[in-house]
């Protein structure tokens, strides 16, 4: 089977915020967008206009699913994001004023003394900085095309970017020793350098539901925050227009 990848160039508008799933009164954010808001992202030109409330969970979660009545459903192996070489970004967390109701006892939750609370919240600050997205697919390369030119957020609504590139080519597997600037699987055997150990998660993430937690490595330079390559021993990769990105 042919795969397909799409890679993004976006810039940020200021940078953008992505919260780990069940957080309440520490509410971080990821470093980088992890693969599953990146399919959100990509689904958002699939989607658009259409009621969320007509999926059990979530659209994006629909787009990327095996269960499609297809013979070969469309779907996402594989989704990474880095910084560009020339874009370095800063974290911070601001306070924020937000509705904590629904973390309160039954018996609080009408009650106006417990309906709001401050609430540290992780954002990542880029204006104007950089960000490349790849992703393998088996999505037709005309669709993937337009549905890459078709992103405009990262995360939370308000982490708005604009696409400036789109690179769409054939996906060559391969494996053994690499260099590579995305985050992969920590389960994948890696050289020592400057890295950041992020728990992403698998699948979307619905209320009252647990996730199941993956562990990634991001190739990272602490201060400031920019991206780096680190070698890898891959036992899945792909070759996507000169760089490589790590399943396995």
């Amino acid at each position: 089977m042919t795969l397909t990848f799409s890679k993004v160039k976006v810039r940020l508008h200021w940078g953008f915020s992505v919260a780990y799933p069940a957080t309440s009164k520490a509410k971080r954010s990821t470093i980088l967008p992890p693969p599953t808001t990146l399919i959100g992202a990509l689904s958002y030109g699939e989607y658009r206009g259409v009621d969320s409330l007509d999926f059990p969970s979530s659209p994006a979660e629909a787009f990327n699913s095996e269960s499609k009545a297809s013979s070969q459903p469309e779907k996402v192996i594989c989704a990474a994001a880095r910084f560009d070489d020339d874009s370095a970004v800063t974290y911070s967390e601001d306070v924020i004023r937000n509705v904590t109701s629904y973390f309160q006892k039954p018996e609080r939750r009408n009650d106006e003394r417990y309906i709001f609370n401050i609430v540290p919240t992780g954002k990542v600050y880029g204006p104007n900085a950089t960000l490349r997205l790849v992703y393998v697919t088996t999505i037709p390369p005309d669709k993937l095309y337009r549905l890459s030119w078709s992103i405009v957020r990262l995360g939370s609504k308000e982490g708005l970017v604009s696409v400036e590139d789109v690179e769409v080519g054939e996906a060559k597997e391969t494996s053994g020793n690499l260099e590579t600037k995305y985050y992969f699987p920590e389960t994948v055997e890696h050289k020592t350098g400057p890295v950041v150990l992020a728990n992403f998660w698998k699948g979307g993430f619905v209320w009252g539901e647990k996730v199941e937690s993956v562990r990634y490595v991001i190739p990272l330079n602490p201060f400031p925050i920019s991206s780096t390559s680190i070698e890898v021993n891959a036992k899945r990769a792909y070759e996507v227009g000169g760089e490589y990105v790590v399943v396995e």
